[in-house]
């Protein structure tokens, strides 16, 4: 049988708080080992402190270690673990203008990081990179965004992390493959079809705690909290629910 883990596959620095804080906590309240996946180095922009209105305000080193720091913080809140996978975000901020993968000045500067996020599920070396830590810890389930988001780095977090499963899969006992449904727009509820519903009422402060770690990012709290909501009463008949579309059941 696979191991009693749980990983989050997650884009950026908040990705996991936002889509599964209340289910990892709670699975680590059930004995789980928990691991949250970044794939990003995050070197897209923050607030560098909480007087100024300008969201990129700090440079892609800076903001790293900003966002890096940030999401220790709200790990160690929920008991989870980090793994950093640092493909390099789709854009940062030079100073005067923000710059996007593809545009000259994107590949002129020397930025850190591997591949760019948006390549990475197209990539063999990429895909068999995050197969491996799929297949070192054997989790139970594996999280990641909803393959469909109109979000393009989550949207390619989610082809990366379903490959990479397949990938594991087939030479070592993992579980399910489970993509997060988060209500963005009102047109979202059309297409996310859930089949897993986890009760998070009782972990939603905990969440709410996690998530104002990240304080570069000024997290609308309303913003989630009716989404959790949403699923929750309309949908599991609970307060608060945190809800995914499973691939592969049947191992649990």
């Amino acid at each position: 049988m696979s191991s009693k883990t749980i990983m989050f596959f997650g884009a950026h620095a908040d990705d996991m708080e936002i889509r599964a804080g209340g289910t990892m906590k709670k699975f680590v309240d059930r004995g789980y080992r928990a691991i949250s996946v970044m794939l990003t180095n995050n070197i897209c922009g923050a607030y560098a402190d909480e007087k100024t209105d300008q969201y990129f305000s700090t440079g892609p080193a800076e903001t790293t270690a900003i966002r890096h720091r940030e999401a220790q913080e709200a790990a160690e809140v929920l008991g989870v673990k980090i793994i950093f996978m640092d493909f390099k975000e789709n854009s940062y901020w030079n100073g005067t203008k923000r710059v996007f993968f593809g545009m000259d000045d994107y590949d002129a500067r020397s930025l850190s990081g591997r591949e760019p996020l948006l390549v990475a599920p197209t990539l063999d070396h990429c895909i068999a990179d995050a197969a491996k830590v799929i297949s070192d810890h054997a989790p139970e389930i594996v999280m990641t965004h909803n393959i469909g988001s109109t979000n393009f780095e989550h949207s390619a977090a989610a082809h990366l992390t379903h490959h990479a499963f397949l990938r594991a899969r087939s030479r070592a006992e993992v579980g399910e493959l489970w993509f997060t449904c988060r209500v963005q727009s009102p047109t979202d509820v059309l297409y996310l079809s859930p089949d897993v519903l986890i009760d998070t009422t009782e972990y939603h402060e905990i969440k709410r705690v996690a998530l104002s770690k990240h304080k570069s990012q000024r997290i609308p709290y309303e913003r989630w909290r009716m989404t959790d909501e949403y699923w929750g009463v309309k949908v599991a008949g609970v307060k608060y629910a945190e809800v995914f579309r499973s691939v592969a059941r049947g191992m649990r």
